[in-house]
C-alpha cells in the first residue's frame, strides 16, 4: 500500500484495525528515545541497586515505574573490578513484548569497560547508570554509581524525534528577511553551515553587517544556530550564534547577535541586530593577564612585582622597562599606565608602543626615587 492514514473508527462494512506497532510508529514521529522523569539509580549498601519511580519512552513505547524497584547484582570478582549497567530494555519479541529494568553485567578486567547496549529490530536498551563492582567488595556504595540518564548517546531526556530534528536543520531553514509571521508559535531553531548552506549563511552575515574575514575565517569555516522565540501575538527575540566548525579551533564562538519584533502575525520588519558581547577566552601567563571578547576587543593587564629605580641625571632622573603583552594586539592598543611610588616623587608614561609590547618610563626629581610599573591595554585581537 502506497498511502497510509490513521486512526479512524470502524463502521459497518469497513472495519478499521490497528496494531500496537502502528501507534509506536506514530509516536516515534515526534518523540525521541529517553527518560521523561525520575528513574535515578541509588544503592542500599548491599549488592542491590534501587531504580526510583519515573517514566521513559523507547522506540514509540512508553514505560512507567510506579514504585522503587530493587535489582540485584552478581557478587564481585575476587581480584578484578567490573562495570555493570542498569538498563531499560525494550524487547519486541512476541513472547516478551515489554520494557523492563535489568542489570546488564559487565566483564571483570584490569581496566573494565561497561557492557555494550543492544539495539536492533527486536531489542533496544537505554542505560540509566553504570555501577562499578569493586573486586572483593560485598556491597555497593553511592560513589560506585555513575548516572547516565543525561548522556544522550546511551539515554538522555525525551526530546523531539530525530526525523523531526533533521527537518528543522533542512526544510525549516529561513532567510534573514523572512518576516516574524513565517515562524511558528513557540521555539523554532535551525542550523546553518557555511559549507552546505553557503548562500543563505552569507545572507545572514550580510544582514548583521559582518563578513567571514572579520573573524579571520572563510565562509566554509563558519557555522551558526538561529533560535527564535515567539507567541501568538508577539515574537520575543531571535538569536544567531556564529561559531567555528573545527575542534582544532575549539569551536570558537565568533559572535552572538539578537533582534526583536513586536508581532508574529503581521509582516513587520525585524528590529536592528544588537551584539551580545561574550568573553571568548580569559587567561594568564608570565607576561600578565588577558581577556578576549567576541566583538574582537582584547584587554591585557600587568603590574610588575620588581621595583624600578631611576638612574641619575642632571635635573630629571629617568628609567624605563619593556613589557611584552600576554596576548598580541593586531595594532597599537590604548594604554592606561600607572605606578605605585616606592620612594620619591615620580611620573610615568609610554616611551614606545606596538601591538606586541609597551615600554613604560618613570621620571623623578629625586635621584633615589623608585616604584612599581603597570598598565592596562585595550585594543583588538582581530
Amino acid at each position: 500500500m502506497a498511502e497510509l492514514s490513521r486512526f479512524f473508527n470502524s463502521v459497518e462494512g469497513d472495519e478499521r484495525t490497528y496494531q500496537a506497532n502502528d501507534f509506536a510508529q506514530f509516536f516515534s514521529n515526534f518523540l525521541g528515545n529517553g527518560f521523561f522523569e525520575g528513574l535515578a539509580v541509588s544503592t542500599e549498601n548491599t549488592m542491590n541497586t534501587i531504580v526510583a519511580p519515573g517514566s521513559a519512552f523507547i522506540e514509540g513505547h512508553e514505560y512507567t515505574n510506579t514504585s522503587s524497584l530493587t535489582l540485584t547484582h552478581a557478587g564481585a570478582d575476587a581480584s578484578q573490578d567490573r562495570i555493570d549497567r542498569v538498563v531499560l530494555r525494550l524487547d519486541r519479541d512476541i513472547d516478551v513484548r515489554a520494557i523492563q529494568a535489568f542489570v546488564k553485567q559487565g566483564t571483570p578486567g584490569s581496566d573494565p569497560e561497561p557492557p555494550t547496549l543492544t539495539r536492533n529490530d527486536t531489542v533496544y536498551e537505554l542505560s540509566l547508570a553504570q555501577v562499578r563492582i569493586t573486586a572483593g567488595k560485598s556491597f555497593i556504595e553511592g560513589s560506585q554509581i555513575t548516572d547516565e540518564r543525561g548522556n544522550h548517546e546511551v539515554c538522555g531526556r525525551v526530546q523531539v524525534a530525530r526525523q523531526v530534528g533533521d527537518q528543522i536543520n533542512t526544510v525549516d531553514i529561513k532567510t534573514p528577511d523572512a518576516p516574524p509571521g513565517d515562524y511558528a508559535e513557540g521555539i523554532v531553531q535551525f542550523y546553518l553551515s557555511g559549507d552546505a548552506n553557503a548562500e543563505i549563511m552569507e545572507q545572514w552575515l550580510d544582514s548583521i553587517g559582518v563578513s567571514p574575514g572579520d573573524y579571520g575565517r572563510s565562509l566554509s569555516n563558519l557555522r551558526a544556530y538561529v533560535h527564535t522565540i515567539g507567541n501568538r501575538t508577539h515574537t520575543g527575540v531571535q538569536t544567531i550564534t556564529i561559531f567555528d566548525w573545527s575542534s582544532s579551533n575549539n569551536y570558537e564562538i565568533y559572535g552572538e547577535f539578537k533582534r526583536a519584533s513586536n508581532s508574529v502575525n503581521a509582516v513587520i520588519p525585524w528590529g536592528s541586530w544588537s551584539e551580545n558581547v561574550l568573553l571568548v577566552e580569559q587567561g594568564s601567563n608570565a607576561r600578565g593577564e588577558y581577556k578576549r571578547y567576541s566583538d574582537g576587543t582584547l584587554e591585557c593587564m600587568f603590574e610588575d612585582s620588581d621595583v624600578l629605580s631611576v638612574e641619575e641625571g642632571a635635573n630629571i632622573h629617568f628609567n624605563s622597562r619593556t613589557f611584552n603583552f600576554p596576548y598580541p594586539f593586531v595594532n597599537r592598543p590604548n594604554i592606561q599606565h600607572f605606578s605605585r611610588r616606592w620612594e620619591g616623587v615620580q611620573w610615568t608614561g609610554v616611551r614606545l608602543l606596538t601591538g606586541d609590547y609597551v615600554e613604560l618610563y618613570i621620571l623623578s626629581t629625586n635621584s633615589i626615587a623608585s616604584g612599581y610599573l603597570g598598565y592596562k591595554a585595550t585594543g583588538r585581537w582581530r
